[in-house]
């Protein structure tokens, strides 16, 4: 699940400075004041709550402000659900909410999922493999803060999460001397260890993030 405050992030001092396709994504859902995506590898849901009165291109009205497009099944299981007001138990909402209160860009994940990525990106499918479940939150204000929590089944795979993921950022941070921007921001990230829970942070300026676009793989 994956969630966007589209408010807090207009508002934002950074907003102008997000890569030119992220900024394209904000124009296209102009009516709305957030989104959430929600997929199991198959099938998928995007829900856009705003202040429009008929359906954006491509969607369905589940109410008013309220538009969803998504896999058949699963559009018609939220039609459903938002007609008789039922709520699908499900634990990784449980999990998300209150990050999804407080950031401005969030993810919550299964440890069994694995994420749409190739290449070098399929060490973090091999991360997320080891915890039970995963969040990231980003907030934009002045800065940036990114903060990623990953929660094992026990303590000793916390703390073999913890070493893997201190190694993976050192060896980054020697690896990329010639790169003096992205050498210096991979020494700011922290990792540390909370019982079953790891956590990766990282607070940077605005002036730095086109690097931290730049390390995720991102156009700027």
């Amino acid at each position: 699940m994956a969630g966007v405050n589209l408010d807090r992030v207009r508002a934002s001092p950074l907003h102008r400075q997000l890569p030119p396709a992220a900024l394209a994504f904000l124009e296209s859902l102009s009516g709305a004041r957030s989104v959430l995506v929600a997929s199991d590898g198959n099938n998928y849901l995007l829900l856009t709550r705003g202040d429009f009165r008929q359906a954006p291109s491509g969607t369905t009205l589940l109410g008013q402000g309220l538009a969803a497009v998504g896999s058949a099944d699963w559009l018609r299981a939220a039609a459903s659900q938002r007609a008789h007001g039922a709520i699908g138990a499900n634990g990784l909402l449980i999990r998300a909410e209150p990050i999804a209160a407080a950031a401005d860009i969030w993810i919550a994940a299964a440890g069994s999922a694995n994420l749409p990525v190739s290449g070098n990106g399929e060490n973090l499918n091999r991360l997320l493999h080891q915890t039970e479940y995963a969040t990231l939150t980003v907030r934009l204000t002045d800065n940036l803060a990114i903060d990623v929590m990953g929660v094992c089944r026990g303590p000793e795979a916390a703390l073999h999460l913890e070493e893997t993921v201190r190694a993976i950022v050192t060896l980054g941070a020697a690896g990329t001397a010639r790169q003096p921007a992205v050498s210096g921001l991979l020494r700011h990230i922290r990792v540390t260890r909370d019982g079953r829970a790891v956590h990766l942070t990282l607070a940077t300026q605005a002036a730095e993030l086109e690097t931290v676009f730049r390390l995720l793989g991102i156009g700027s």
